[in-house]
C-alpha cells in the first residue's frame, strides 16, 4: 500500500502546484494595468523519489519552489538613468522657454525694438533740437524702454524665486521617497526571511519608488544579498539598508537673491546633483535665470554709462543752476578709480571742461578740470579734491555732502554745463547725465531731465539749431562699450538673445533625445516585465490541463485503491 501513498502524494502535490501556478497567472492578469508591476511566474521543480516496498518510485510529485519576478537589473538601472536625463532636460527646456516667453522677442514690444526706438528718438531730435515734441518723444521712448527692462528683470527674479520653491518641494519629495525605500527594505527582508520570493509586491513598490527618485536626482543602487537596496548619490550613500540619511535645503542670500542649496540632513554636506529634476532646476536657476539677470544688468549698466558719457558732454536749451551727483562715493578721500571709492562706473586719467554761462549776457567762461588718476606722486583725484578744485572756479560753489555726493551750485544769474570729458568722471559720478541707477532694476531717467526736457543735451556748441550731440546719442546703441566686452548695446543684447535661443534649442534636442532613449528602454522593460495577455492565456490553458490531469490521476488512484481493498476483504 506504500506505493499508493506515494502515488497519492504525487497527485496531491500536482494539484497544489498547479493551483498556485494558476493563481500566479491570475495575479499577472489582475495587474495588467499596473505600470509598476513586474510579471511573475511560478518556479516548478520535481520532488525526488526513493525506495518503497514496491520498488523504486519515480518521484513524489511537483513543488513550487518560489516565485520569479521577470526583472532585468541592468535594464532597470539604465531606465532609471534615462528617466533622470529626460526629467532634467525637460525641466531645463521648460524654464528656458519661460525666459524666451518673458523676452517676447520678434514682436513690436520686445527689448530690441525698444532700444532701436529709443536711439531713433535721439536721431529725430537731431533734426529739430528746439522742438518740445521731439524732446517729449525722447522721454516717452526712454520710459517704454525702462518699463521693458524692469519688467523683464522682475520676471526673471520671480522665476528665480519660483525655482527655489520648486527645488524645496522636489527635495521634500526626494526625501520622502528615500525614507519609503528604506522602510520597504526592512519589510522585504522580513517577508523573504520566511518564504523565498514572497515579497514581489513589496519589490514592485520599491522599484517604483527608485524610478520616481531617479526622476528627481541622479542615483545608483546596489542590491545586497539579504534583499535590501542601498542608494547612492555620486558615491555618497542616501539609503543604507533600513536607514535614510535624509535631504534638506539651506539658504544663503547673494545680491539680494535668496538661493537654496540641497544638502544631506545628517551632515549638512552639499549634494552633488548631475541629472534629474533637481539638477535641471539648479542649472536653470544658477546658470540661465541668474545668468540672464546678470546679463540684463550688464546691458543696463552699459546703456546708462555710454548714454551718460555722451549726454554729459553736451548742452541742453538751458543749463544747470544746481546739480548733485547721482552716485555717492564710499570714501571722499579715496581716489575716484579705487575700490575704496566704490563708484559703479570706471574713471580714468583725463580732463573735462566746465562752462559757466552768464544768463543775462550769454557770456560763457570755460575752465578745464584735471582728473589725475595716473597713480603717481600720491595726489590722485578724490571727491574731496575735485570738489575743492570746482569750488575755486569763479561763479561756482562746490562741496561734498555727508552721504558722499558732489553738490554744485552756480552763482546767482549763472548756469553751468560740461564738455569734452575724456576721464569719464562725469558719467561715473552721475553729473549732467540722462540716466541714473546701475542695473536693470534701478535704471531711471534723471529727475532733473524728467522735470525739464530742455535739459536733454542735444547740442554740442549751445548754438540754436545745433543737434550734433543728439546725433551722437543716437549712435550710442552701435558704439562699442568697455562695459560690454567691446560690444555695442545693440550687439550685446543680440548676443544675449542668440545665446538664449541656442541654449533653448540644445535643451529641446536633449529632451527629445532623452525621451527617445527612455521610450526604447521602457519597451525593453515591458517586453520582459510587462504582462502579455496572450502568454497568460496559454499559461492558464496549460496549468488548467495540468490541474485536470492531476485530478483525473487521483480519480484513477481512488478507483484502483477501492478495488484493491475489496479484494482484501
Amino acid at each position: 500500500m506504500a506505493i499508493f501513498g506515494t502515488s497519492f502524494q504525487i497527485g496531491r502535490s500536482a494539484l497544489q502546484a498547479y493551483q498556485t501556478a494558476l493563481a500566479v497567472s491570475g495575479q499577472n492578469i489582475a495587474n495588467l494595468g499596473n505600470a509598476d508591476y513586474a510579471r511573475q511566474s511560478a518556479r516548478l521543480a520535481a520532488m525526488h523519489g526513493g525506495l518503497t516496498p514496491g520498488g523504486i518510485a519515480p518521484g513524489t510529485g511537483v513543488l513550487v519552489t518560489g516565485l520569479e519576478r521577470h526583472v532585468d537589473a541592468a535594464v532597470e538601472a539604465r531606465l532609471r538613468a534615462a528617466l533622470g536625463s529626460r526629467s532634467g532636460s525637460t525641466t531645463l527646456h521648460t524654464q528656458l522657454g519661460r525666459i524666451e516667453g518673458l523676452y517676447n522677442e520678434l514682436t513690436d514690444t520686445d527689448l530690441s525694438t525698444q532700444l532701436s526706438q529709443f536711439f531713433g528718438s535721439f536721431a529725430d531730435l537731431q533734426t529739430d533740437p528746439n522742438e518740445p515734441a521731439a524732446r517729449s518723444r525722447v522721454l516717452a521712448s526712454a520710459d517704454a524702454l525702462l518699463r521693458t527692462l524692469r519688467r523683464q528683470r522682475s520676471g526673471l527674479v520671480d522665476q528665480y524665486g519660483d525655482l527655489n520653491l520648486s527645488l524645496q518641494e522636489t527635495v521634500r519629495q526626494a526625501d520622502a521617497l528615500a525614507r519609503q525605500i528604506a522602510e520597504l527594505n526592512g519589510q522585504i527582508v522580513i517577508q523573504e526571511a520566511g518564504a523565498n520570493g514572497g515579497a514581489g509586491a513589496l519589490r514592485d513598490r520599491r522599484d517604483a519608488a527608485l524610478r520616481q527618485l531617479a526622476e528627481l536626482m541622479d542615483i545608483q543602487s546596489r542590491e545586497q544579498p539579504n534583499g535590501v537596496v542601498n542608494v547612492y548619490i555620486a558615491s555618497e550613500p542616501l539609503v543604507d539598508g533600513t536607514r535614510a540619511r535624509g535631504l534638506t535645503t539651506s539658504q544663503d542670500v547673494a545680491d539680494g537673491l535668496r538661493r537654496l542649496t540641497v544638502r544631506f540632513a545628517d551632515t549638512n554636506n552639499p549634494v552633488r546633483l548631475r541629472d534629474g529634476t533637481l539638477a535641471g532646476l539648479v542649472q536653470a536657476r544658477d546658470t540661465h535665470v541668474r545668468g540672464q539677470i546678470d546679463q540684463l544688468d550688464r546691458l543696463a549698466r552699459g546703456l546708462i554709462y555710454e548714454v551718460n558719457r555722451v549726454h554729459s558732454n553736451g548742452q541742453g536749451l538751458i543749463g544747470y543752476t544746481t546739480l548733485t551727483s547721482r552716485y555717492p562715493v564710499a570714501a571722499a578721500n579715496a581716489p575716484l578709480n579705487s575700490a575704496a571709492a566704490g563708484l559703479p562706473f570706471p574713471v580714468e586719467n583725463g580732463t573735462f571742461l566746465v562752462q559757466v554761462r552768464d544768463r543775462a549776457t550769454g557770456q560763457v567762461t570755460t575752465h578745464q578740470v584735471e582728473v589725475d588718476l595716473d597713480g603717481l606722486n600720491g595726489d590722485d583725484t578724490t571727491l574731496a579734491s575735485l570738489a575743492q578744485t570746482l569750488d575755486d572756479l569763479p561763479g561756482l560753489v562746490a562741496r561734498t555732502t555727508v552721504d558722499g555726493r558732489l553738490e554744485l551750485k552756480a552763482d546767482g544769474g549763472y548756469e553751468l554745463s560740461f564738455a569734452e570729458d575724456s576721464s569719464g568722471a562725469l558719467a561715473a559720478l552721475g553729473l549732467a547725465g540722462f540716466f541714473e541707477g546701475d542695473s536693470a532694476a534701478t535704471i531711471a531717467v534723471q529727475e532733473a531731465v524728467r522735470g525739464d526736457a530742455r535739459l536733454i543735451a542735444a547740442s554740442l556748441s549751445g548754438a540754436p539749431g545745433d543737434g550734433a550731440n543728439a546725433g551722437r546719442l543716437g549712435s550710442v546703441g552701435a558704439t562699442a562699450s568697455r562695459l560690454l566686452d567691446g560690444r555695442s548695446v545693440l550687439d550685446f543684447h543680440g548676443l544675449m538673445t542668440d545665446e538664449l535661443a541656442v541654449a533653448t534649442a540644445a535643451a529641446q534636442t536633449g529632451s527629445e533625445a532623452a525621451d527617445a532613449v527612455y521610450s526604447s528602454l521602457l519597451s525593453q522593460r515591458e517586453a520582459l516585465s510587462g504582462v502579455n495577455l496572450d502568454e497568460e492565456a496559454l499559461n492558464l490553458t496549460k496549468f488548467e490541463r495540468s490541474f485536470q490531469g492531476a485530478a483525473r490521476y487521483l480519480t484513477v488512484l481512488d478507483s484502483l485503491s477501492g478495488e484493491l481493498l475489496s479484494l482484501v476483504r
